[in-house]
């Protein structure tokens, strides 16, 4: 019998054929265990929003982070509808980015997880055409009034430590309601520490022999509106023990000892000895930011009335809460979180060591080669925290300086030696 060509031959035939089924089914496969289907119009913007929580949770977000997150993708489902994210264009994401400019990110986020996955290609991406902002408010206000926060600061703090606080038209004293909150937002402004991690101190946290502070050994955190404690801080630099200035050190004892302190108290606590809500004191901040702005443009018409002097601040006006609600940041409205920065920005003002700096505020600088080998002593982090406390320390109000008629005056005087 002669010999059948081999591409004639039925079994050679029958085997490539099966070895290219197996090829097929194998790919079939691999597509379905990856999500790369072939068929991306099927996904959903729910379905891309599960596979972006799919990636979070291997990333271990949690806390803050993780409420933020949830906080603007519940805004981008009350702006898109759920079908395909093939469907949507660039111009219906750009409306949801102009009216909310965080989200932004968490878009750009789920289409690049979609292009990952291979369920839509990168060339269909809407999000590459955003249009998005490139500097906050926050940020541009930062920039604008930081100067103007620093200079107001040192007046605030003198304010808030009056229990009684002296009415600028009557000159009667008035019990100032937010004195309670005095120590806690000079250790935000003094010491850079984040919110939480000033709620979430024990007295046993506060060693007064030496003057320090254990910060971050737990802190409160907010998750869908419910406060909570959390061991441990943000980073794993964030634990750390931070010297007293000598305000701090003193404000703190009067407290413990007003209120009798137990080593397991909060430091800062309400009327029934629990840890404060975060967002309370959020919006309590800025609260007092209106009362003393309000009593600050009193006592500055007062002054110029009773002395003829021009006023200090001729543009300013008392303000309603609504008209201060509407008023964006400025000299004298900041966020609570400007707190730290204030710190921050001091340090920087004077040119601070930056691991000084680091150690201080927190942060996590693994980028940085060097800082494995930076050593900072408790003697330059308490130099540091001083030179904050100096600057937001009321200074001798200009009046009380000698007037060149006094100076004058005193030149003139015969000397007798």
């Amino acid at each position: 019998m002669p010999d059948v060509p081999e591409e004639e031959n039925p079994a050679v035939h029958e085997l490539a054929k099966s070895m290219a089924v197996d090829a097929m089914k194998k790919n079939m496969r691999r597509k379905l265990a990856t999500g790369k289907t072939g068929t991306p119009r099927t996904h959903r913007l729910s379905d891309a929003i599960a596979l972006f929580w799919e990636d979070k949770e291997k990333r271990n977000i949690n806390g803050n982070t993780r409420y933020t997150y949830e906080q603007q993708i519940a805004s981008v489902g009350k702006k898109l509808p759920d079908k395909s994210i093939n469907a949507y264009s660039t111009a219906e994401l750009q409306a949801v980015v102009d009216a909310i400019p965080e989200s932004a990110k968490v878009l750009k986020g789920i289409y690049y997880l979609a292009v990952r996955e291979g369920w839509i290609q990168a060339t269909d991406d809407p999000t590459r055409y955003l249009r998005i902002p490139t500097a906050p408010k926050v940020r541009k206000a930062q920039t604008k009034h930081t100067e103007d926060w620093i200079s107001n600061a040192p007046g605030l703090l003198l304010w808030l430590a009056k229990p009684d606080v002296t009415d600028p038209i009557t000159g009667e004293p008035k019990p100032n309601r937010f004195h309670r909150f005095y120590a806690l937002y000079l250790m935000e402004m003094g010491m850079g520490l984040r919110r939480e991690e000033v709620l979430g101190l024990q007295w046993k946290d506060v060693d007064f022999d030496h003057k320090r502070v254990s910060v971050a050994e737990r802190v409160i955190i907010e998750l869908r509106g419910k406060a909570t404690v959390k061991m441990s801080g943000k980073t794993e630099s964030a634990a750390r023990l931070l010297p007293l200035s000598r305000r701090i050190a003193d404000t703190l004892r009067a407290k413990r000892d007003a209120e009798r302190g137990k080593p397991d108290d909060w430091v800062f606590r309400t009327g029934r000895g629990t840890y404060f809500k975060p967002s309370y004191l959020t919006s309590i901040w800025q609260e007092l930011l209106l009362a003393y702005h309000n009593w600050a443009v009193q006592d500055d018409i007062a002054r110029n009335q009773r002395t003829g002097k021009p006023r200090q601040w001729p543009d300013e006006k008392e303000m309603t809460k609504k008209q201060w609600s509407a008023t964006g940041y400025g000299p004298w409205k900041w966020r609570q979180h400007d707190n730290r920065h204030l710190a921050e920005s001091i340090m920087e003002m004077y040119s601070v060591d930056w691991a000084i700096r680091k150690d201080i505020l927190g942060h996590k600088t693994e980028s940085d080669v060097t800082a494995r080998y930076t050593h900072t002593t408790e003697q330059k982090r308490r130099e540091a925290i001083e030179l904050i406390d100096s600057e937001l320390t009321p200074k001798e109000p200009e009046e009380s300086y000698l007037t060149a008629e006094q100076l004058q005056a005193i030149e003139e005087e015969p000397d007798y030696n």
